[in-house]
């Protein structure tokens, strides 16, 4: 298992750029991810997604369309739960000037990718010809 070390230490770095991010909009807020929550609902997306692609070629568009949704269903969850008392316009697009949201954001764009790039080669070799 010593490639997996390996690969480890040439993506940890990433990881670690991205994790104020994470932790600000995946997690508690102070010191870890709820990495459950956030690979169910990229999961489902991507598997989506990845169904819905028709060729490789498509790939950055269904990218930039599963990290919308992804935004969308972040903000409409806690209303359909009842934690919320509507949607704040000025405070959504407030976030964009925030590092620690972009930062989230880049880290959905590379999840996407690489989870509907995946699927989307698993998805062609049980569907040869689809």
């Amino acid at each position: 298992m010593e490639f997996l070390d390996q690969i480890m230490g040439y993506i940890q770095p990433a990881i670690d750029f991205f994790m104020p991010g994470l932790i600000a909009y995946a997690g508690d807020g102070v010191s870890s991810v709820n990495w459950m929550m956030l690979g169910i609902q990229l999961g489902v997306i991507a598997l989506v997604l990845a169904l819905l692609m028709r060729e490789i070629g498509a790939i950055l568009i269904f990218t930039v369309v599963g990290v919308i949704i992804h935004v969308i269903v972040d903000i409409v969850m806690p209303m359909v739960r009842g934690g919320s008392t509507g949607f704040d316009f000025n405070g959504f697009v407030q976030q964009f000037t925030q590092t620690d949201y972009l930062l989230y954001l880049g880290a959905l764009a590379i999840g996407y990718f690489v989870a509907i790039l995946v699927l989307g080669l698993v998805k062609g070799l049980i569907f040869r010809g689809d």
